[in-house]
């Protein structure tokens, strides 16, 4: 089963609606979500349509014009739990597979909302104690690193949004691909790349999906990337192998820097999650290290 999430800032344009059947046809995704989409709901039948989906819902925000969508290729592979202006609630039924709980999120585009939008996510927490997974444009940041340009994000707005995700216990999922999804001010003193796009999990659903890959898609009609979730991980991830640590890692001052890194990340989660981060963090640096150790790699 596969996700794809992308605000995409309106299906009116021709030019977009092309860019997300050609998405959908090299990904195959089961369900894509779409958000700030500015249009009434015939225009995202006739998206429908054009894919050959089974179904498509819309959420109307104001008056005839919808931000949220969600289209699915099959029937009969989810249930709505509730939906909003700003979410759309769903438990995932696979063939085989337990059933999980698939919230795609848009938080408040307005800074002025940010507490708003922090209250709005942990009010979902108890909705379903199936396995959790939240996905889309959060508008939010959860670290320093999360942004590149222009001024540092509030440290006080950084803290709510990680206070928000340790409520609902939920953390980060690793993305692979360009670190930022959204930019603004592009070839000016102003331009600015931040991580506003993400997908979060808890514990439970990260366990029974380890498979599992987030990729970051570049796009050419909106200023967001896309985010593609693929759970059994078939569009070309490389294989990990199972993590080991390394004895020889304690003689680089890099292992310590790492370790306090994923530590600080993952603040305010479970330990076992803290655990998996810091795996992560040094699966990940220990290959860079083999890597440019390699014989006729470049410096």
């Amino acid at each position: 089963m596969s996700t794809l999430s992308w605000n995409c800032r309106g299906l009116g344009n021709p030019q977009t609606v092309r860019e997300v059947v050609n998405l959908v046809s090299k990904k195959k995704p089961e369900f894509v979500f779409l958000l700030d989409t500015k249009v009434d709901r015939s225009h995202v039948e006739r998206l429908r349509v054009k894919l050959g989906w089974e179904g498509c819902f819309c959420v109307d925000s104001l008056g005839l014009k919808g931000d949220l969508c969600l289209l699915w290729a099959k029937n009969n592979i989810a249930r709505l739990i509730s939906f909003s202006r700003n979410h759309i609630d769903l438990v995932v039924t696979l063939p085989n597979r337990h059933h999980w709980r698939l919230t795609c999120y848009y938080g408040y585009p307005e800074n002025t909302r940010r507490r708003d939008a922090w209250n709005f996510l942990k009010s979902l927490k108890g909705a379903s104690n199936l396995p959790w997974v939240v996905l889309g444009d959060f508008n939010d940041l959860l670290t320093q690193a999360d942004k590149r340009g222009h001024l540092p994000h509030p440290n006080g707005l950084i803290d709510g949004f990680r206070e928000a995700l340790a409520v609902c216990i939920l953390s980060t999922m690793p993305m692979l691909g360009y670190p930022f999804t959204w930019e603004g001010g592009r070839g000016t003193v102003d331009w600015v790349e931040e991580r506003l796009d993400r997908v979060v999990t808890d514990v439970e659903w990260l366990a029974g999906n380890d498979k599992a890959r987030l990729y970051n898609i570049q796009t050419l009609n909106s200023n967001h990337s896309a985010l593609f979730l693929d759970i059994y991980s078939t569009h070309g991830a490389v294989q990990l192998r199972s993590f080991r640590f390394e004895n020889a890692w304690l003689l680089d001052d890099g292992c310590r820097e790492v370790v306090v890194g994923e530590w600080t990340h993952s603040a305010g989660q479970h330990l076992q999650y803290r655990h998996v981060s810091c795996g992560r963090g040094l699966k990940r640096w220990g290959a860079n290290i083999f890597i440019s150790m390699a014989p006729g790699s470049k410096p």
